[in-house]
């Protein structure tokens, strides 16, 4: 990220900002709701992605200075200046301010909305938590921009918002696809897309293996090493992710979210679906159709959850 970016980033007044309109009549696929730039100095800052008390959201955080660190079931990565870290929440990661670390100084954005969910799930899927912003440049020429004016609060109509979020995301997808790193995935890619296609029936290990031509046991070996988990487990991983992305944006049975995604046992799919976002998805997208919290006091509340 060039230096004049990350200067202009650093600038910024420390503050959080709450972008709440009352003029929103329609739902937004894609909004910015929490804004601003922070600096953490104690270890009491650390955010579960998997506690029962969170909303649907994703969270954007481009570190200025010092040092933090996200933990996810595969891996644990250090949070360093010039990264930006990316979480869809509810989500199996923890990112926090070790205890090795002096202090973590911080800019972010909390989006809520489908696309911007899907938007940085893809990137989770295909590159992880954690980017180096010097990869996507227009990317966080866009994010600088949008964040400057929300920290200015001139961002003052829900569609604008809306709009500068989306293209945000379009931008994330874009440049971060074309930093994906070959040399390790790209016998991979058709692979993968067969696999988020085809989620809705039964995809065995043999079967993927043989759609790359390599034997099970040297598939095995390769996927996990590039992808961070077993091909099992990230089958398991991704049928979830869509089932709770089909819950809170579609109103569907949670049988047949559950069939959409391939898995055909009901009552598995509620006891892995609890185990894995500490509520059973009936209840689960019964919270989050309630929407976000709007008056003051829950808006402080969701502050303190995720910032």
């Amino acid at each position: 990220m060039p230096d004049d970016l990350a200067d202009d980033l650093a600038a910024l007044p420390f503050a959080q900002v709450s972008s709440r309109y009352s003029s929103r009549k329609y739902p937004l696929h894609a909004l910015t709701i929490l804004s601003g730039h922070n600096r953490e100095m104690g270890t009491e800052y650390y955010n579960k992605g998997n506690r029962r008390d969170l909303s649907y959201y994703t969270v954007w955080q481009y570190t200025i200075s010092g040092r933090g660190r996200i933990d996810t079931a595969n891996r644990s990565q250090e949070l360093l200046p010039g990264s930006l870290m990316l979480a869809a929440v509810p989500g199996d990661h923890v990112y926090y301010l070790p205890g090795d670390s002096e202090h973590w100084e911080f800019v972010f954005l909390v989006m809520t909305g489908r696309d911007a969910m899907r938007a940085v799930k893809t990137v989770e899927n295909y590159r992880g938590n954690v980017l180096d912003a010097g990869e996507t440049p227009q990317t966080m020429k866009h994010y600088r921009d949008f964040l400057q004016d929300l920290v200015a609060q001139k961002v003052t109509s829900p569609f604008d918002n809306s709009s500068r979020s989306y293209g945000l995301c379009m931008s994330l997808i874009e440049e971060s696809g074309k930093a994906w790193d070959f040399r390790e995935k790209q016998s991979f890619g058709e692979l993968l897309s067969l696999i988020q296609h085809n989620l809705y029936r039964d995809i065995s290990v043999e079967e993927m293996a043989a759609a790359t031509q390599l034997s099970r046991s040297h598939f095995t070996r390769l996927f996990s090493t590039a992808m961070g988990q077993s091909p099992r487990k990230y089958l398991e991983e991704l049928r979830l992710k869509t089932a709770l992305d089909i819950l809170c944006s579609e109103k569907l049975p949670v049988k047949e979210a559950a069939f959409r995604v391939g898995i055909y046992d009901v009552n598995y799919f509620c006891r892995v679906f609890k185990k894995r976002y500490g509520l059973p998805p009936g209840k689960y997208r019964e919270l989050n159709l309630k929407g976000l919290p709007q008056n003051q006091a829950n808006v402080k509340n969701l502050q303190k959850i995720i910032i």
